[in-house]
């Protein structure tokens, strides 16, 4: 597994300011306000929240050159494949490790599909393959995908992936509960959207609220990620994002990301 490390003033360079998303002091209101004003529009809007300390002792305790649970469960469940070239390697969770450069500490923490509002692949993609759903994920169809790239140059936060090779060659198993990618086109994190739409439909008929668990979150020992309905003021996602008011990454370009990072 590659692990991207960046010394802090590289990582601001490149990523942006982090300290921009957070919800300190009277932000808190406003993200309220902006969650009634969602709400008006969506019943749901998915959205994870990761603590990255939590993150970092997995890591380390894991060791640098191994996947942590999150990434095997999340190739295992969605069919990502591994090749041996790892500049040409799908990846729908990268691992970043940001030091410090006053005390040399690493903090790790997983980068995915950042799940955008306002997604800047969509906005380039020339077969519209990249979408928006009403419940704020963001997807590709991948029978419209003519494989341009534009979306991968586009997006801030290089969560895309190209398949340069057939995914079946890099799979040593394939699940059949997620569609499967040709090679020629790009791929990317979907909230394992599979799971949250069988979840969605089975709480809806036992007239409850539906709790979907993505495959990273499932897998994680540690409880460092927490999934949920974003609208939902008694969803442990939203109480996560109150409580410990978190940061988005480049959140100055008005993409409004889905995914919180308590660093």
């Amino acid at each position: 597994m590659a692990i991207y490390e960046l010394s802090r003033r590289k990582f601001l360079i490149v990523a942006g300011s982090l300290a921009i998303a957070s919800l300190a002091g009277g932000n808190v209101l406003a993200f309220k306000k902006a969650i009634e004003k969602e709400r008006e529009r969506s019943k749901y809007k998915w959205a994870m929240f990761v603590d990255a300390t939590k993150c970092t002792e997995c890591v380390k305790s894991i060791g640098l050159d191994k996947k942590p649970p999150c990434v095997i469960a999340c190739d295992r469940e969605n069919n990502v494949p591994e090749f041996s070239d790892k500049l040409r390697d799908p990846q729908w969770i990268k691992i970043i490790g940001l030091k410090s450069e006053l005390s040399g500490e690493v903090i790790y923490f997983p980068l995915m599909c950042q799940h955008c509002e306002h997604p800047a692949c969509a906005e380039v993609c020339l077969s519209k393959a990249t979408f928006v759903r009403p419940d704020g994920i963001v997807l590709i169809d991948y029978h419209r995908c003519i494989g341009c790239r534009y979306c991968i140059v586009a997006c801030p936060f290089g969560a895309r992936s190209f398949n340069w090779y057939p995914p079946e060659e890099g799979l040593k198993e394939i699940s059949p509960l997620v569609q499967t990618r040709g090679h020629g086109i790009v791929e990317k994190c979907t909230f394992c959207v599979e799971r949250i739409d069988r979840e969605v439909q089975r709480a809806e008929k036992e007239g409850r609220k539906p709790k979907p668990i993505p495959a990273c979150v499932e897998a994680c020992p540690n409880n460092a990620l927490v999934f949920g309905n974003i609208l939902d003021p008694d969803s442990d996602v939203y109480k996560m994002v109150v409580k410990y008011k978190p940061i988005r990454l480049r959140a100055e370009l008005g993409t409004n990301p889905s995914v919180y990072y308590r660093l």
